[in-house]
């Protein structure tokens, strides 16, 4: 395909079908084909196949090496931008904190309760843009609550975070939020080391392994990873389902009628319509050969979880939204191999509970402007906006 007419993933919005259709397309030429990640040549892997054993092949794909390009000049060092050894011991260190009490908690009663709460500010209007008041919102609060960041300071809170998570586009605004986080954090860091809560900053301060223990940009860079990869997907995807529910009302009707059908509801959304569409990486630094394609070393190789997610020889017509379709084990969209995304239970807790809460306050939901709440993006994909009534 000649340069012009390839995709550049960066900055394309492709919203709706185009995305799909274009995954198809190349998918159906091979399993690697040419396309641009910032305006530079880049490869899209885009079989089941190729990126299953993509994901686990970290000699030709590097998982880090993207992150520290990406994120971590705003972010900071986390385990998602470590190696081997390194990135075993600091995912040892921090995910302990997220497989507490306190969280074990958020799930049994705080998720819902977050929920409610929203629901409960849209008082006696009768439509609203879901998106603004929803589901942008419920993972930033279940974050927060988890933190022990105080009710009152929440929305400024959500705001930093939405602000940081705009590096590259805007790196200045960014660099400012993250600084915001970090002076806010700092004292509560130090009044958890004096005085541990129930809470994750508390459980990250404690963490210890080998006689290591995370410092305070550690922790830091850790809960900004929260935002960056939990928050950021939980909301894209909860957006996700809402539109992909309301756009064919029979769904919501028949969540609705038998409610046993939506934890499949949410399987199929991971797969039909997955929040990171396309992951980028790096290959290796030097030249690799992968399905029959040359390589050349530190090139972007756009792993393309939507198109691998539809690939026909997995998955009985994958253009269609089966309620009924078992596709958990299949599915490609939360990372398989050694960098499985931790908070994928989590993830799927906050949106069982969020699509139950829905279900059980606003029957009546119906989508108002489905062009307008098509989801949009290349790489983190979800509803800019979703006007809605009831």
């Amino acid at each position: 395909m000649p340069a012009a007419e390839l995709h550049d993933f960066a900055h394309e919005d492709l919203t709706g079908n185009a995305l799909h259709n274009a995954l198809r397309d190349a998918r159906e030429r091979g399993p690697v084909q040419p396309a641009l990640f910032g305006g530079q040549p880049a490869f899209l892997i885009c079989s089941h196949q190729s990126l299953a054993e993509a994901f686990r092949d970290n000699a030709r794909f590097p998982p880090a090496d993207a992150y520290r390009i990406t994120i971590e000049p705003v972010q900071g060092v986390t385990f998602q931008t470590m190696e081997g050894d390194q990135h075993r011991l600091y995912r040892r260190l921090a995910t302990p904190a997220f497989q507490s009490r306190v969280v074990e908690a958020m799930e049994q009663e705080g998720l819902a309760r977050i929920a409610h709460e929203l629901i409960d500010r849209l008082g006696a209007r009768r439509s609203a843009d879901f998106a603004h008041e929803f589901t942008h919102r419920v993972a930033f609060a279940v974050i927060s609550r988890m933190l022990g960041i105080p009710t009152n300071r929440e929305d400024v809170f959500r705001d930093w975070a939405v602000g940081f998570l705009e590096f590259p586009r805007d790196p200045a605004h960014s660099r400012q939020c993250a600084d915001e986080i970090t002076q806010y954090l700092l004292p509560i860091l130090a009044e958890r080391r004096q005085e541990p809560r129930d809470d994750i900053l508390s459980g990250l301060v404690a963490a210890e392994v080998d006689e290591r223990r995370l410092t305070d940009e550690e922790v830091l860079a850790h809960i900004r990873l929260l935002f960056s990869a939990g928050a950021s997907t939980t909301t894209d995807a909860l957006g996700n389902l809402i539109y992909t529910l309301l756009a064919e009302p029979e769904r919501w009707q028949a969540l609705l009628a038998e409610p046993a059908l939506r934890a499949g509801a949410i399987e199929e959304l991971l797969r039909w319509e997955t929040p990171v569409a396309v992951l980028p990486r790096l290959s290796a630094p030097h030249a690799i050969e992968f399905h029959g394609t040359e390589i050349p070393p530190a090139t972007f190789c756009l792993f393309a979880i939507a198109a691998a997610n539809r690939d026909p020889s997995v998955f009985e017509q994958p253009e269609v939204f089966d309620l009924h379709r078992d596709s958990s084990k299949k599915l490609l969209s939360f990372g398989p191999g050694p960098r499985l995304c931790p908070g994928m239970h989590l993830a799927r807790r906050q949106l069982a509970v969020a699509l139950d809460v829905i279900l059980e306050r606003l029957p009546g939901l119906q989508l108002r402007e489905r062009e307008a709440a098509s989801p949009r993006g290349a790489i983190l994909r979800g509803p800019a906006r979703l006007p809605v009534g009831w």
